[in-house]
């Protein structure tokens, strides 16, 4: 029987972070960059199952969420341009992105 399991390797649990690298601080996503937040705040997020830090997590005040809505109106009239077929082509790019990276909030 030993020899049997001799060389057995299972992948990684899916709720497992080993298969995902994850940074140790994540800015707002405004204007398609990263930016640290106006008001300096952050909070740590933390796996329920182990108590583990997993990064910390920039919160946005009012002048963040402005901001973010500025850029987003700013990018709508580029994207209602698109045609409809390359927009769903980015649509699906960023939902297979998240599928992918849904293991690391596990």
């Amino acid at each position: 029987m030993a020899a049997e399991r001799k060389g057995l390797e299972y992948a990684p649990a899916p709720e497992s972070t080993a298969v995902v690298h994850l940074r140790e601080q994540y800015g707002l996503f405004i204007g398609g960059a990263f930016v640290s937040p106006r008001g300096g705040s952050w909070f740590k997020t933390v796996n329920p199952a182990s108590e583990e830090v997993l990064a910390e997590v920039a919160e946005a005040g009012e002048d963040d969420v402005d901001r973010a809505v500025r850029a987003a109106r700013d990018a709508a009239a580029g994207w209602q341009k698109t045609p409809a077929r390359e927009r769903a082509k980015v649509i699906y790019r960023v939902a297979r992105a998240l599928q992918e990276r849904a293991r690391a909030t596990r």
